[in-house]
């Protein structure tokens, strides 16, 4: 089970629940193996009891693949005006047992880690020069936290980030547009 929150400013992909408080989190999940991350390595399925120890590997493999508009998203005209990507996002993950027939739930780990990039775009260069990385080089590692915390209840519950984004428009003056609702 995965969550972020992120914040961005002018033309950005949001989370309105979570930008205005209203959530803390929101799931991350590839929206079919609901609340959890995906169901390949990252779940498995034991039948017991079983009265032995055993030993089970499980992972994840999460793949920043942001998506961000070269022009101004609410003008006819294609003219690329990008020129600055700033992305600040946090996550929790948490290791968890369920029981399949009670569905409760015990959280064997929390996991924590940020991502921050700040690059710099002149779209007036030639592609493979138009970006320059302006912030840190390096991002934060996964930190295994010592206590465990708590579930968000609204992230065990729909919408999962891919269905609760919308794109904003967020111009110097004017009020904010929806360019792409929620889904």
């Amino acid at each position: 089970l995965t969550v972020f929150s992120v914040s961005f400013i002018r033309s950005s992909w949001e989370l309105p629940d979570l930008r205005d408080g209203r959530v803390k989190a929101i799931s991350d999940s590839d929206g079919v193996s609901y609340p959890w991350y995906g169901n390949t390595t990252e779940t498995v399925t034991l039948i017991g009891p079983i009265s032995k120890i055993s030993r089970f590997s499980v992972s994840m493999n999460d793949n920043f693949y942001p998506s961000v508009t070269w022009a101004v998203p609410v003008s006819e005209s294609n003219l690329p005006l990008l020129t600055r990507i700033k992305r600040d996002q946090s996550f929790t993950t948490w290791l968890v047992a369920m029981n399949a027939t009670t569905k409760e739930k015990i959280i064997l780990q929390t996991i924590r880690w940020r991502m921050r990039v700040d690059i710099e775009v002149d779209p007036s260069k030639p592609l493979g020069y138009r970006a320059r990385l302006v912030g840190r080089t390096q991002q934060e590692q996964p930190r295994i936290l010592s206590r465990m915390q708590p579930i968000p209840p609204n992230a065990l519950v729909k919408p999962n980030a891919n269905d609760a984004q919308v794109l904003m428009w967020r111009p110097k003056r004017g009020l904010p547009l929806v360019v792409i609702p929620p889904k």
